[in-house]
């Protein structure tokens, strides 16, 4: 009996105990807990108080840097007032640079221009004309002013036969410029001679329309030569037209053929490899050699006054310059094509490529619209066993080849007398080769621009 009861109080004793043990614990959790809290609310009290103060601090160095912004002095670049189109620089221009209208053979038009009974209207050499085709398959380049009441021919006239007609009117106009009809005329005397329009010599070569522009009046000194064996080679069926370009410049009609007495600039304004992002990073290493009053003819190099060859070669392409981080191939391969130029008269160039996997050609006609303004049409035709691609290609490197000369042509000037130095091409052979398609009354037919 004293057994089991003091087993009942040491039991009631122990429940006792861990029950306090309980009460205790979870009372100091429940402090925890509630110091937790606390806590965790006056950190968020704390943060929101940073937060404010942080955005105060930025808003602060915000207004103060608006505020130097508006106050302190912007470095600027100064303005540039030069102006290449601007009437005071082609004044300039105009009293340095030869005559603009060189006497020579010129492509005013191209054969699609006058299709289907089309008439075209040019302004360029410092005049006014028009072209037509009569039915008959000629073509007719003559003044564009009608000489009864001055109408543009080119400004609703029409093909009637082998007429212009004129659409104020109607007189009508051959291919010699000679009055044909007036429809109200009453007499069957002859037309008073100041009835004839002024008509130009015609050429029509590689479907483009050439005429012979004179200072002075005469009949052609000398005839179109170096398109014959290529006009064959279309004919045959073995060479095919591969690219067409056109571009204007603001610049000299000579310019082009004044690259031919300028081998050094191969190496500066040319040395880049002419292909987008390329450009940054390849360049080439020409040489160049011209003889004037020689041109390649039928492929062989002639004697002729009017012409001047000029022989280009590539001798490898280079890693930023470096000689000594050539492109791999890129020498044989250079070495492996052949390059002429023949500039025929004061603005035809033909340009003459002799690959490994076939002949390319290039002509190339500068039309003088204005003294210091262009128009230049480049007509690209490959052999057969030339890829087109690869032709389109090469088409698109010597556009490009032109616009990296474009900057420094539209803004230069022309010494008569120029500075040389040796190592200098032969620039007054060239002006004394050129010099020849001018004669007496050229400058006095430049319009006052």
């Amino acid at each position: 009996m004293g057994d089991w009861h003091g087993a009942w109080c040491l039991a009631t004793a122990s429940f006792l105990g861990l029950l306090s043990l309980q009460l205790e614990w979870q009372e100091t959790a429940d402090l925890r807990h509630s110091a937790l809290a606390l806590c965790f609310r006056h950190g968020a009290l704390l943060l929101r108080r940073e937060r404010v103060r942080t955005a105060s601090l930025l808003a602060a160095a915000f207004l103060a840097g608006l505020y130097q912004l508006a106050l302190l002095p912007v470095r600027r670049r100064t303005k540039d007032y030069h102006d290449p189109s601007s009437r005071h620089f082609k004044a300039l221009r105009a009293k340095m640079f030869p005559p603009g209208f060189p006497d020579g053979w010129h492509c005013v038009c191209n054969a699609s221009d006058v299709a289907d009974g089309r008439v075209k209207s040019i302004s360029a050499l410092g005049t006014y004309m028009v072209a037509f085709r009569g039915q008959d398959g000629k073509v007719g380049v003559l003044h564009a002013f009608c000489p009864h009441m001055g109408a543009h021919l080119g400004m609703g006239g029409m093909v009637v036969g082998n007429l212009l007609r004129c659409p104020f009117h109607h007189w009508s106009f051959d291919a010699s410029g000679r009055c044909g009809h007036v429809p109200y005329r009453r007499t069957a005397r002859e037309m008073p001679q100041g009835a004839k329009l002024k008509s130009y010599e015609v050429r029509e070569h590689l479907e483009r329309i050439f005429v012979w522009f004179d200072a002075e009046g005469r009949a052609p000194l000398w005839e179109l030569q170096c398109h014959r064996r290529l006009e064959e080679d279309l004919q045959k069926g073995s060479f095919y037209l591969a690219a067409i370009r056109q571009m204007e410049f603001d610049q000299h009609c000579c310019e082009m053929h004044m690259n031919s007495a300028d081998p050094f600039h191969f190496k500066t304004l040319h040395a880049p490899l002419p292909l987008p992002v390329l450009e940054k990073v390849i360049t080439a290493d020409h040489t160049a050699t011209q003889e004037y009053g020689k041109g390649v003819v039928n492929e062989e190099l002639k004697d002729q006054w009017q012409m001047c060859s000029f022989e280009e070669r590539t001798h490898g392409l280079f890693f930023f310059g470096r000689p000594w981080l050539p492109v791999p191939f890129s020498a044989s391969v250079a070495s492996s094509i052949e390059t002429n130029v023949t500039f025929e008269g004061p603005t035809v160039v033909h340009f003459r490529l002799r690959t490994p996997i076939g002949v390319l050609r290039q002509v190339k006609t500068i039309l003088p619209v204005e003294p210091f303004k262009v128009y230049v049409e480049a007509r690209w035709y490959a052999e057969n066993s030339v890829p087109r691609f690869i032709a389109a290609a090469l088409a698109c490197i010597g556009g490009r080849a032109l616009e990296q000369d474009r900057q420094v042509w539209e803004n230069k000037v022309y010494h008569k007398k120029p500075v040389l130095v040796s190592g200098d091409g032969p620039f007054l052979d060239f002006m004394r080769w050129y010099d020849q398609f001018y004669s007496e009354h050229s400058e006095t037919l430049c319009y006052d621009w």
